[in-house]
């Protein structure tokens, strides 16, 4: 088991979501590889600051086999840039799963997030890895506007996902309960966590049968 808790600040330039970044070339998206035949693999997960304090439950049960990245403040963007440093092309990965983006969505455009996520799929769709990207999260108390947004973009994540053959994990939105989600904030309490965690192990294991 290796869990990540890198803080991830800004890159020092324009902000990608201001016209001047989009009218910008970007650079070539670097390729990552893995093998394809190993007895048993690696399933890893990574993500932003929903994934803080579901290590233990989501790595417990095998360690050795499991790696859970939390990459606190990290944008879509930013995983695309740490992943080819995380994941070994020595290594089997029976499953990659990526949740981020919900951070994202109350300072950036939906053009922008989904230009990442697209990158991000590029990064990743010659792996030979199975890859699964997580809806989105909603704020309860937050305001309307950023909520309908979530829900857009977890919308096109959702047919993004289909279009290029990813898998796409529902975290459901009856999750909307007083308590579950921090007021306003991304950022989860313990019960939430715990039921991030459930979620996750249980995908793993259906993963596996």
């Amino acid at each position: 088991m290796r869990v990540y808790e890198d803080q991830l600040v800004d890159d020092v330039g324009v902000d990608p979501s201001t016209p001047e970044a989009l009218q910008r070339p970007e650079r070539p998206t670097p390729q990552i590889t893995t093998i394809s035949t190993q007895k048993k693999g690696k399933f890893m997960i990574v993500g932003d600051s929903v994934l803080q304090g579901t290590e233990c439950p989501v790595c417990q049960a095998d360690p050795p086999h499991r790696e859970l990245c939390c990459l606190p403040g990290a944008r879509v963007r930013d995983i695309t840039r740490k992943l080819p440093r995380l994941v070994q092309p020595s290594d089997y990965y029976p499953l990659l799963l990526f949740h981020v983006g919900g951070d994202e969505v109350a300072v950036r455009s939906p053009g922008v997030i989904k230009r990442d996520f697209r990158a991000l799929g590029q990064l990743v769709r010659e792996s030979g890895a199975p890859v699964i990207f997580s809806s989105l999260l909603p704020v309860v108390d937050s305001d309307n506007g950023r909520n309908r947004q979530t829900q857009f973009i977890n919308t096109w994540l959702r047919s993004w996902c289909h279009h290029h053959s990813f898998g796409f994990f529902n975290n459901r939105m009856s999750y909307m309960a007083p308590g579950l989600l921090a007021s306003g904030r991304i950022h989860l309490f313990q019960r939430r966590k715990r039921a991030v965690a459930q979620e996750l192990v249980g995908l793993i294991d259906k993963a596996l049968n």
